[in-house]
């Protein structure tokens, strides 16, 4: 497949997605490559995978390959190449305690080659957070205020795309949170408002979003899925413990997955509950509605399939 023909022009502000690979970003750049294509802005990629950049340069995206670890052992001049010429940028590290220092030398790095935006891949909580993870989120956007810096502060809310996931028999959804409701959303639908940060960063500086569709316990989705797909679908609940081990064993921080599971333990004992009255962020953002956890069934019952 050749590269696709853009008509960018150089003036047009640079936008880096950082993670450009991964669930959201590939979605946000999907969502940012019309403008790229019209001339609107400049599309730049950071990602680490050859595979995946492969892919991207195809569509006529430039690619830059940097690890924000390298810092660590090379100081900011590891990193900085990488924000060369970069107007805005979007944020998103990985999901271990090493988001901490990640996202800090992103912003020291963004600061020092002159970038005038930063849109922030947060977490959804409620006030006051005493969440584990999502309190590092929140130090992380303070230094983000603090850097004089613009910038947006986008909080996800549980992803629609883990439900699949949690298919562990035929029509059987095993998940963690008891008989507690969650706040869920689209991967779309988050990428969806960083573009809009992306695209007017003035008209959203300053702002933080929390991004969710709508509330629902797993005995309601699994309901739902039931009526969508006519089949008897049911919902087991595991102790987050189990969700816990499972994670740690697959190799992810088990610093981070504690905070994760005692977050899920909360919520099925009723002492911590997702934001309300949130739900209308994503149309006010981006003027168009807000896919629904029903819509989400409906369009991927399919990938429940076992």
């Amino acid at each position: 497949m050749a590269p696709v023909n853009t008509t960018t022009t150089t003036d047009a502000p640079a936008v880096l997605v950082i993670g450009a690979s991964g669930n959201i970003g590939s979605a946000l750049v999907d969502e940012l490559v019309p403008d790229h294509e019209a001339g609107r802005l400049r599309l730049v990629a950071a990602c680490r995978r050859p595979g995946a950049a492969a892919a991207l340069r195809e569509r006529g995206i430039e690619v830059r390959r940097f690890d924000l670890d390298d810092a660590a052992t090379g100081g900011l001049g590891a990193i900085e190449p990488g924000f060369a010429g970069i107007d805005r940028v979007f944020l998103l590290t990985t999901y271990t305690v090493k988001m901490l220092v990640q996202s800090k030398v992103a912003v020291d790095a963004a600061k020092a080659a002159g970038v005038s935006h930063i849109v922030h891949l947060g977490s959804s909580h409620s006030d006051p957070n005493t969440v584990e993870y999502a309190a590092w989120h929140e130090l992380v956007e303070a230094y983000i205020e603090r850097s004089g810096l613009g910038y947006t502060h986008v909080w996800p809310a549980a992803f629609l795309q883990m439900l699949p996931m949690s298919v562990t028999a035929p029509e059987v959804l095993t998940y963690f949170i008891g008989d507690g409701r969650a706040n869920w959303v689209d991967t779309g639908d988050v990428a969806a408002v960083a573009a809009a940060a992306l695209r007017d960063p003035a008209a959203h500086n300053g702002c933080a979003y929390h991004v969710a569709a709508g509330s629902a316990s797993v005995t309601e989705i699994a309901d739902a899925l039931g009526r969508i797909t006519e089949r008897s679908w049911r919902y087991e609940p595991a102790k987050p413990q189990v969700f816990y081990d499972q994670m740690v064993a697959g190799g992810f921080d088990p610093v981070y997955m504690r905070g994760v599971r005692d977050y899920m333990e909360r919520v099925g004992n009723g002492s911590l509950t997702d934001p309300e009255r949130v739900y209308d962020t994503i149309e006010s953002v981006t003027g168009r509605p807000a896919t629904s956890v029903r819509q989400f069934l409906e369009k991927h019952h399919h990938l429940f399939r076992r």
